[in-house]
């Protein structure tokens, strides 16, 4: 059995649903909080339109370069945005909201051509669903993933270099997310990876880029 056992096909609404349900402690209040994610489910799959396939073959033509990002500071603080490949191709598009609190509480949505990615974070602690499929908590500043079946580290993502981090995935080392540096100007220095393996299953491949989305959409967010 998978590490996730992420179905073929993706249910409309079902992450969402599943998600929810992880909420009910959540501040503010939690129907805020199921209103928010749905409207901003809404708006960035209004806007995800024709996205670049990330299977692995592709994973390593995606950029950390950003278009149409905007961002808006009320009541709550919005950060959206698109990740485009080294080609300009749009791949992944995001919804950061972060709310007024004396701890991190925050949603981030984000699509990609074959999976809806949520995270709930509060604290130090990144709730993670993947289309249907509860995954587990993103321990963020250590890099650690635990699993929600299992209730054991099934990622780790070693930050010991920021610039270069290895992820391995129940022991196997499936990519590195590297952080370009700030005066890279040709397109192969601003990859999110400089090493994918050529072997990963489905499940590996969607927790890879789950955390790699999570850790560029982190960087851009940091000063809010």
């Amino acid at each position: 059995m998978g590490i996730i056992a992420l179905s073929a096909l993706v249910m409309a609404g079902t992450g969402f649903y599943l998600f929810t349900r992880s909420l009910v402690n959540f501040r503010p209040n939690h129907k805020k909080i199921l209103e928010d994610l749905k409207q901003i489910r809404e708006e960035v799959l209004n806007s995800a339109q024709d996205l670049a396939p990330l299977r692995t073959e592709d994973l390593e033509v995606l950029s950390t370069r950003q278009v149409d990002r905007t961002v808006k500071k009320k009541i709550t603080n919005n950060v959206r945005g698109t990740f485009v490949t080294i080609f300009e191709e749009p791949a992944v598009v995001y919804h950061y909201r972060k709310y007024l609190s004396n701890s991190r509480d925050s949603l981030l949505f984000a699509k990609t051509y074959h999976h809806e990615y949520y995270f709930w974070i509060k604290g130090k602690d990144a709730n993670l669903v993947i289309d249907e499929q509860a995954v587990g908590v993103y321990q963020y500043e250590s890099g650690i993933l635990i699993g929600s079946r299992s209730q054991k580290m099934i990622a780790q993502l070693d930050k010991t270099n920021p610039d270069k981090m290895p992820l391995s995935i129940q022991g196997k080392a499936v990519g590195n997310i590297i952080r370009p540096q700030s005066n890279a100007k040709d397109v192969l220095s601003q990859r999110c990876f400089d090493f994918v393996r050529n072997d990963l299953t489905k499940e590996e491949e969607a927790i890879l880029l789950a955390l790699a989305i999570f850790e560029m959409v982190n960087r851009t967010v940091e000063s809010l």
